[in-house]
């Protein structure tokens, strides 16, 4: 992999890692998203502002990871992608929304890096 496929990939990471959590700002206070149903859902989506911003961050994170792909195989493109995801969005749940991080999400997030450095060596 060369550094701009891999600095594609990181890009495309870091966008859909903003993208979640911005999707979490949004909703996550929120009950039931589809209580009104797949109308109201849009609805309610398309009318806040963290939704909309968390959507326009998943098309860029789109566009880097299309660009990445002309440069580097599926096939390690998005293991190594969705292991950057799993640690950024790990690092913005405990900074920015509190959550705990218990040894066994630890352990599964060490498997999970394990896996894909396997897969992209």
């Amino acid at each position: 992999m060369d550094r701009l496929g891999m600095l594609m990939i990181l890009g495309s990471a870091l966008f859909n890692a903003a993208a979640s959590s911005m999707m979490k700002t949004g909703f996550g206070h929120q009950h039931d998203l589809l209580e009104r149903g797949f109308i109201g859902a849009v609805s309610r989506i398309v009318t806040n502002p963290w939704a909309v911003a968390g959507v326009f961050c998943f098309g860029i994170s789109f566009i880097f990871m299309s660009a990445a792909l002309t440069r580097v195989d599926l096939s390690v493109a998005y293991p190594v992608m969705s292991g950057l995801v799993f640690v950024l969005v790990l690092g913005v749940s405990v900074f920015f929304f509190s959550e705990q991080i218990t040894l066994m999400r630890l352990m599964g997030v060490f498997l999970i890096l394990s896996g894909v450095l396997a897969i992209s060596r």
